[in-house]
Parts: C-alpha cells; structure tokens; sequence
C-alpha cells in the first residue's frame, strides 16, 4: 500500500485511524473549498490569436478593465486619473495569498494522507485477522446452507417422485426429466390456491397427457385450444368446358 492506494471502506479500523481518515477528508475539502471560492485569483491559460499560450489571472484582468473604463470615462470629463495601485493593489494581493495557500493547503493533504496511510498500514495485521476469522464464518455459515439446499432438495425429489407415482397410478416413480441431461425442474414447483399443480408448473415440469391418469390432482389448461368445427359441405366441383381426355370426376 502506498500514500496514493484509497483503502475500502469497509476495513474494521479503530477509532484512531479513522479519525486519521476523517482529517485526511478534512484537508481535501478545505483545499476544494478555497479553490472553487478563489477561482479568479488563480492563474489561467488560453490561445491568443497567433495560437499562442498566454497566462493571466481572471481578478485581475477585469480590475484592468474596469480601470481602463473608469481612465476613459476621467479623460472625457477633464478629471483626474483613478488611483492604479489603489485599484489594483487589493487584487494582486489576493492572487499573491492564493499561490501561497493552496500549495500549503496541498502540503496538509499530503500530511494528512501519508498519516492516514501509516495508520492503516499498523493495523494490516489486526484487521487481516478479523478479516480471515469473518470470512471463515461465512464459509461456514455457506457450507451448512449448502447442506440445508441440498437435503431441501432430496426431500423436493422425493415429494415430487411420490406426487408422480399418485397422478399416473403407479406409472411413474418420480418426477419427470428426473436423470436427462436438462435436469427435473423441480423448481418451477407451484401449487394453486386449491392445492393442485398449476398448469404452468405441469408443463415445465413435463408432465404429458398420456402420464396423467388421475384427474384432480394438475389444474387443467386455463386456455385448452379451441376444436374447429367439421365443415359438412362438400368440396364443389369444378369442370372444364371440354372434357374429352379426362375423367368425368376431375377436378381443378
């Protein structure tokens, strides 16, 4: 780990560290905070015309202009010119405290940082330890779920088998697809309110017509298909004008 790795947020500091942690954050947000409230203070950097760098202070360059406004407005009206220093002194002074703030306030990040990641460092041990005991719990509370899931499921297979025996009167021992390669199923598994297989889980399940042999226990199909009606009338005939060479019966 060096001073530049953030930590997660989930390791068991103590109090110590996490106050650590806390000033750290401290440090970050006051540097944030002075920089966005002093913004105009800071140096900044464009193209002029010729594609050229040029470097300039926002503050500043609008003191120049409004004291170039304020030199016009004076020579028109024959009055005396305002006070440059006066103007821009207070100006540059900020933009002098700002080069000198922020890199002390970047100097308390680093602080803050390097005291953060020392304390962190001290407590790798401990916190490895507890981290090691935590998750051998939750391999064992894993493993004895597992095992729970497993003999849930033997009685599913064996409930399931005995259903099947029932509904096809002895045909069947267990539930269907039970040994193919695309597994039972069985957990599509659903009741209706009544008790009964739904339809939906007969047909996941694969439970076909000719198994079934004892009506009541599988809800029957909400929507069977509709039978179409036998049409009586007779395919009308159709004959040529001539019909030398065919069949007195043909058709076309």
């Amino acid at each position: 780990m060096t001073d530049y790795i953030e930590p997660p947020q989930d390791l068991p500091l103590s109090p110590r560290v996490k106050a650590l942690r806390k000033a750290y954050e401290t440090a970050i947000g006051n540097l944030d905070k002075y920089r966005q409230e002093n913004a105009g203070y800071a140096t900044k950097r464009s193209l002029n015309s010729l594609d050229q760098f040029v470097y300039y202070v926002p503050a500043i360059r609008e003191a120049e202009k409004e004291l170039r406004e304020q030199e016009i407005e004076a020579a028109a009206n024959g009055k005396p010119l305002p006070d440059r220093d006066k103007m821009l002194r207070p100006i540059e002074q900020k933009v002098s405290e700002y080069r000198r703030m922020v890199p002390a306030l970047e100097a308390l990040v680093t602080r803050a940082r390097h005291e953060y990641a020392e304390g962190v460092k001290a407590e790798l041990v401990s916190m490895g330890l507890k981290e090691a005991k935590a998750a051998q719990k939750a391999r064992d509370d894993w493993e004895k779920a597992y095992r729970a899931a497993m003999e849930a499921k033997t009685t599913l297979e064996k409930h399931a088998g005995l259903f099947s025996w029932c509904v096809s009167q002895g045909d069947m021992d267990s539930a269907p697809r039970t040994g193919h390669s695309q597994g039972d199923n069985l957990e599509f598994w659903e009741l209706t309110e009544d008790g009964r297989l739904s339809f939906e889980a007969s047909q996941a399940l694969d439970f076909l017509d000719y198994m079934v042999k004892v009506p009541g226990l599988i809800e029957p199909n909400p929507n069977p298909p509709i039978a179409e009606e036998y049409n009586h009338n007779p395919k009308p005939r159709h004959f040529i004008a001539k019909v030398d060479g065919y069949g007195d019966n043909w058709e076309h």
